[in-house]
């Protein structure tokens, strides 16, 4: 794996000089770390931050007083199975009941409205060797992250964002039952949001989704042969190297060698782990601050653009110990089209490289 990298230790300064004096910069085919998963890296159509700033960035324009996250309308959405109150100069778990709703709260925890998926009884459906199909049951959920409709995490109080990343342990912790639960956040309209008010989402389903079953896959192989966890490879490999992008006392980011996005990042903790259950209660607060800088560099370079993020982690239900938990964070500034859609390959105009040194260089990590 090693070799892989080895050639492109050279620096940004250097691709670019190469460039000024007329010299070739070839664009390469690089390999993820661990899939089969192949990523054209278009160093002859380099695109940096300001390429993307022209387009513009939609914003959902939501008036708070018809926003159904803001405070003061919380009848417009299903009761809180779970809300965060301040009680005491600490935090108190707290829910709706009896028809009423709580307006107290600094984070919110609700059903979504418009499930992907439902908690009801499985019915046994019907299906032959090509069709196959199961119920459509699962759970889908909101966790509300702030009172404060424009409280990103990029710009939200530490201690906010703290309370965000436990409600996703406390989540996380509850739909345990499932086969598989997927902790993901959509960041404006062109990223998937259908509402402007900060917020994340979890959906748990019966199964355990083919991208992680691929990751768990290539995962154990690589442990299998080497003895080590690829993950902590990765770690060791691009900490000291030109994709590194931040790192505190127990997590690292880098853009990744094979990025399928400009200016994708991944966010990883130091210590071997396979869930978010596993936080101690320093790696949670290191998370959170991970998370915040450098989502507040990627707000600052790109000028708050679209994004995706959503977390890696094993299955809970089974154990899974060469597994290393992990977030991926993916900016939505180009079009997967009829290449990308049609071969699996995919097209990423900006080198990772160039993005680290970008959201290294920004003010806010």
């Amino acid at each position: 794996m090693k070799d892989r990298f080895i050639k492109d230790k050279r620096s940004i300064t250097a691709i670019n000089n190469e460039s000024k004096r007329g010299k070739s910069v070839l664009n390469e085919i690089r390999k993820d770390y661990l899939l089969d998963r192949w990523v054209i890296i278009a160093s002859e159509r380099a695109k940096r931050p300001t390429d993307f700033l022209t387009k513009g960035s939609e914003k959902i324009e939501t008036k708070t007083e018809n926003c159904p996250f803001c405070p003061g309308n919380e009848r417009m959405t299903p009761q809180a199975f779970l809300l965060y109150v301040p009680k005491n100069g600490g935090i108190r778990r707290e829910k709706d009941h009896d028809g009423e709703r709580r307006k107290d709260w600094l984070v919110r925890c609700i059903p979504n409205l418009y499930p992907a998926l439902t908690s009801r009884e499985s019915v046994p459906l019907s299906s032959n060797e090509l069709l196959k199909r199961v119920d459509g049951v699962g759970t889908h959920e909101v966790i509300v992250e702030s009172p404060h409709h424009d409280e990103h995490p990029d710009r939200a109080p530490l201690k906010q964002v703290e309370l965000v990343v436990q409600a996703y342990l406390d989540r996380l912790e509850s739909l345990s039952k499932w086969n598989y639960v997927t902790i993901f956040r959509n960041h404006r309209k062109e990223a998937g949001a259908s509402l402007s008010h900060a917020h994340s989402q979890i959906i748990a389903t019966p199964m355990i989704p083919k991208t992680i079953l691929d990751e768990l896959t290539a995962v154990k192989t690589k442990h299998q042969q080497t003895g080590v966890c690829p993950y902590c490879k990765i770690i060791e490999l691009e900490r000291n190297g030109p994709r590194h992008i931040y790192e505190n006392k127990n997590f690292v980011a880098f853009a990744p060698w094979a990025s399928v996005y400009p200016f994708e990042f991944w966010l990883l903790p130091k210590r071997h782990q396979q869930t978010l259950l596993q936080l101690r209660d320093d790696e949670r607060k290191d998370l959170a601050k991970a998370l915040r800088a450098c989502l507040s560099g990627l707000a600052k370079i790109l000028k708050d653009p679209p994004y995706c993020y959503g977390f890696h982690i094993a299955p809970t239900k089974e154990k899974h110990e060469y597994f290393h938990w992990h977030l991926e964070v993916y900016p939505k500034l180009t079009i997967h089209a009829g290449f990308e859609i049609s071969t699996g390959m995919f097209i990423n105009v900006t080198p990772p490289e160039i993005a680290a040194e970008s959201l290294r260089n920004s003010n806010s990590l």
